[in-house]
């Protein structure tokens, strides 16, 4: 009956699966200003943007910020920070992420930079200007 036991023992704790989950991939938004735009009132949209590289390139993330002032866009000790995960299915890709913004009267620009495959972590820091 031992011998049982043990050996019923063995193989439950052998076919356990762990349940713990794995670590999410995280980009990380950082949007500020060291310049002096006080006087600047046209309005600003950010974007935040998420896509995978090549030519067909799929939009994983295109979220918009609240549209404010050029004026109004925070110096670094007020930076806006935003924390986004990567979604399932994509976490081993490379990526490109940033920040797409137009300016009323002006046009659209960007700020992209890349996030290696598999990279848990990315921050993007964006100093306007």
């Amino acid at each position: 009956m031992g011998v049982l036991c043990t050996a019923l023992s063995m193989a439950l704790t052998s076919c356990k699966k762990s349940t713990e989950p794995s670590t999410p991939r995280t980009i990380w938004y950082i949007l500020y200003t060291k310049e002096d735009f006080s006087n600047v009132n046209d309005t600003i949209r950010f974007r935040l943007r998420m896509q995978t590289t090549g030519t067909t390139g799929r939009v994983l993330l295109d979220s918009s910020i609240a549209p404010m002032k050029v004026s109004e866009v925070p110096d670094s000790l007020h930076r806006l920070v935003f924390a986004k995960t990567v979604p399932a299915g994509y976490q081993q890709d490379k990526l490109v992420v940033g920040f797409i913004y137009d300016i009323d009267n002006v046009g659209e620009s960007w700020y992209l930079d890349s996030s290696a495959a598999g990279q848990k972590t990315k921050t993007v820091e964006y100093s306007f200007r």
